[in-house]
């Protein structure tokens, strides 16, 4: 039987790990589509895709433990490239420069996050997990 401390851990990596892979999905998705649905918000497509590569490159940051901030980076940068490559064969769908340098600037951003707070987030996550499963 494990320690609550080893279960928090665990459950908090788990969850971390969801909250890349699970948004990857639906960006992907909506990068794919031929017609995505329209947006909640009216936002910019650059703001999107800046916020998109942001979030992400955090996200696998933290929830995968990536020391080596280059690993994110180019994980990231590889998916970004990957999209607007696919888009390109979707008639429907543009590649574009420009959004590309924008992922870029996410992708710097995101790191500027993992550098920063990762370590943190990633504490919360445990002590939280941890009062969630001493309190059911």
């Amino acid at each position: 039987m494990s320690t609550p401390g080893v279960t928090a851990e665990f459950i908090a990596r788990v969850l971390l790990q969801a909250g890349f892979w699970l948004p990857l999905a639906v960006c992907t998705y909506l990068a794919l589509t031929p017609s995505p649905p329209e947006s909640l918000f009216r936002l910019s497509d650059m703001l999107l895709h800046g916020f998109a590569f942001t979030y992400l490159t955090f996200a696998l940051g933290t929830a995968h433990r990536l020391r080596r901030w280059w690993y994110a980076a180019l994980w990231m940068l590889a998916y970004g490239l990957f999209i607007e490559t696919m888009q390109s064969f979707e008639p429907a769908r543009t590649a574009e420069l420009k959004d590309m340098a924008t992922n870029m600037v996410g992708i710097a951003l995101g790191l500027l996050g993992l550098r920063f707070i990762s370590d943190w987030v990633r504490d919360v996550a445990v002590r939280v997990v941890a009062i969630v499963i001493r309190n059911p």
